[in-house]
Protein backbone atom coordinates (compact mmCIF):
# COMPACT_ATOMS: atom_id res chain seq x y z
CA UNK A 1 0.00 0.00 0.00
CA UNK A 2 2.83 2.38 0.85
CA UNK A 3 4.31 2.29 -2.67
CA UNK A 4 0.81 2.62 -4.21
CA UNK A 5 0.03 5.78 -2.22
CA UNK A 6 3.39 7.30 -3.17
CA UNK A 7 2.84 6.48 -6.87
CA UNK A 8 -0.64 8.03 -6.89
CA UNK A 9 0.68 11.18 -5.22
CA UNK A 10 3.49 11.51 -7.78
CA UNK A 11 1.09 10.87 -10.68
CA UNK A 12 -1.27 13.62 -9.47
CA UNK A 13 1.58 16.07 -8.83
CA UNK A 14 3.02 15.50 -12.32
CA UNK A 15 -0.29 15.80 -14.17
CA UNK A 16 -0.49 18.85 -16.44
CA UNK A 17 -4.29 18.81 -16.10
CA UNK A 18 -3.91 19.46 -12.35
CA UNK A 19 -1.36 22.27 -12.62
CA UNK A 20 -3.80 24.59 -10.79
CA UNK A 21 -3.18 22.53 -7.60
CA UNK A 22 0.14 23.17 -5.81
CA UNK A 23 2.28 20.05 -5.35
CA UNK A 24 2.28 20.64 -1.58
CA UNK A 25 -1.54 20.59 -1.64
CA UNK A 26 -1.54 17.02 -2.98
CA UNK A 27 -0.83 14.91 0.09
CA UNK A 28 -1.35 11.61 1.89
CA UNK A 29 -3.75 12.04 4.79
CA UNK A 30 -4.59 10.23 8.01
CA UNK A 31 -8.30 11.03 7.65
CA UNK A 32 -10.44 12.66 4.97
CA UNK A 33 -11.61 15.37 7.42
CA UNK A 34 -8.10 16.27 8.61
CA UNK A 35 -6.50 19.27 6.90
CA UNK A 36 -3.34 21.01 8.05
CA UNK A 37 -3.52 24.81 8.44
CA UNK A 38 -0.88 25.21 5.71
CA UNK A 39 -3.15 23.70 3.02
CA UNK A 40 -4.42 26.01 0.28
CA UNK A 41 -7.31 25.18 -1.98
CA UNK A 42 -8.01 23.42 -4.25
CA UNK A 43 -6.35 20.44 -2.57
CA UNK A 44 -6.28 16.68 -3.10
CA UNK A 45 -5.72 14.10 -0.37
CA UNK A 46 -4.92 10.40 -0.74
CA UNK A 47 -6.10 7.97 1.95
CA UNK A 48 -5.34 4.27 2.26
CA UNK A 49 -8.31 1.93 2.31
CA UNK A 50 -8.92 -1.76 2.91
CA UNK A 51 -6.93 -4.53 1.26
CA UNK A 52 -8.58 -7.81 0.28
CA UNK A 53 -6.36 -10.85 -0.28
CA UNK A 54 -7.69 -13.76 -2.36
CA UNK A 55 -5.95 -16.93 -3.39
CA UNK A 56 -6.70 -17.60 -7.06
CA UNK A 57 -4.63 -20.76 -7.41
CA UNK A 58 -1.99 -22.48 -5.26
CA UNK A 59 0.66 -20.19 -6.68
CA UNK A 60 -1.28 -17.01 -7.43
CA UNK A 61 -2.77 -14.42 -5.12
CA UNK A 62 -5.10 -11.61 -6.24
CA UNK A 63 -4.91 -8.51 -4.05
CA UNK A 64 -7.48 -5.73 -4.20
CA UNK A 65 -6.41 -2.40 -2.73
CA UNK A 66 -8.87 0.44 -2.25
CA UNK A 67 -7.66 4.03 -2.08
CA UNK A 68 -9.71 7.16 -1.40
CA UNK A 69 -8.92 10.31 -3.37
CA UNK A 70 -10.45 13.36 -1.69
CA UNK A 71 -10.86 16.68 -3.51
CA UNK A 72 -11.35 19.94 -1.58
CA UNK A 73 -12.47 23.26 -3.07
CA UNK A 74 -12.95 26.42 -1.02
CA UNK A 75 -16.46 27.81 -0.70
CA UNK A 76 -16.58 31.48 -1.60
CA UNK A 77 -19.99 32.04 -3.15
CA UNK A 78 -23.13 29.98 -3.81
CA UNK A 79 -22.74 27.09 -6.27
CA UNK A 80 -19.07 27.87 -7.06
CA UNK A 81 -17.70 25.14 -4.78
CA UNK A 82 -19.65 22.56 -6.76
CA UNK A 83 -20.03 24.07 -10.24
CA UNK A 84 -16.97 26.33 -10.49
CA UNK A 85 -16.85 30.06 -11.03
CA UNK A 86 -16.86 31.27 -14.64
CA UNK A 87 -15.95 34.81 -13.56
CA UNK A 88 -12.65 33.69 -11.96
CA UNK A 89 -12.14 30.38 -13.86
CA UNK A 90 -11.98 28.61 -10.48
CA UNK A 91 -12.86 24.94 -10.78
CA UNK A 92 -15.65 23.38 -8.73
CA UNK A 93 -15.30 20.07 -6.95
CA UNK A 94 -17.16 18.23 -9.75
CA UNK A 95 -14.63 19.34 -12.36
CA UNK A 96 -11.64 18.54 -10.13
CA UNK A 97 -13.09 15.08 -9.45
CA UNK A 98 -13.62 14.44 -13.18
CA UNK A 99 -9.99 15.39 -13.93
CA UNK A 100 -8.68 13.09 -11.17
CA UNK A 101 -10.96 10.22 -12.20
CA UNK A 102 -9.89 10.51 -15.87
CA UNK A 103 -6.22 10.63 -14.87
CA UNK A 104 -6.34 7.54 -12.62
CA UNK A 105 -8.86 5.38 -14.53
CA UNK A 106 -6.97 2.48 -16.18
CA UNK A 107 -3.66 4.02 -15.05
CA UNK A 108 -1.48 1.09 -13.97
CA UNK A 109 1.05 3.48 -12.41
CA UNK A 110 4.05 2.26 -14.42
CA UNK A 111 3.15 -1.40 -13.86
CA UNK A 112 2.80 -1.18 -10.09
CA UNK A 113 -0.74 -2.61 -10.38
CA UNK A 114 -2.49 -4.79 -12.95
CA UNK A 115 -5.73 -2.82 -13.08
CA UNK A 116 -7.11 0.48 -11.84
CA UNK A 117 -10.72 1.53 -11.85
CA UNK A 118 -12.91 4.03 -9.99
CA UNK A 119 -15.19 1.95 -7.78
CA UNK A 120 -17.43 4.70 -6.40
CA UNK A 121 -17.80 8.42 -5.92
CA UNK A 122 -19.54 10.15 -3.04
CA UNK A 123 -21.86 13.08 -3.33
CA UNK A 124 -20.15 16.38 -2.66
CA UNK A 125 -20.48 17.68 0.89
CA UNK A 126 -19.39 20.55 3.08
CA UNK A 127 -16.51 20.22 5.51
CA UNK A 128 -16.46 23.04 8.09
CA UNK A 129 -12.92 24.08 8.94
CA UNK A 130 -13.98 26.56 11.64
CA UNK A 131 -16.88 28.92 12.40
CA UNK A 132 -16.16 30.99 9.28
CA UNK A 133 -14.42 28.84 6.66
CA UNK A 134 -15.70 25.73 4.88
CA UNK A 135 -14.76 23.67 1.85
CA UNK A 136 -16.72 21.50 -0.55
CA UNK A 137 -15.32 17.98 -0.72
CA UNK A 138 -15.87 14.88 -2.84
CA UNK A 139 -14.35 11.39 -2.53
CA UNK A 140 -13.50 8.92 -5.29
CA UNK A 141 -12.69 5.36 -4.20
CA UNK A 142 -10.24 3.74 -6.60
CA UNK A 143 -9.92 -0.05 -6.88
CA UNK A 144 -6.40 -1.31 -7.67
CA UNK A 145 -5.72 -4.98 -8.32
CA UNK A 146 -2.50 -6.97 -8.34
CA UNK A 147 -2.33 -10.53 -9.65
Amino acid sequence: MKSLLAAIKLELQNAATLSFVRDSDIFITEHENFLLPSIRFPAIAIKDGPIVYKVATKSQENDTLLVKIIMYVQLQKPEAGIMGDAATSAKGVLEVAALVRDLLKSNRLSGLVDSAWPESETESEILALDEVEAVQMKIITMRYERY
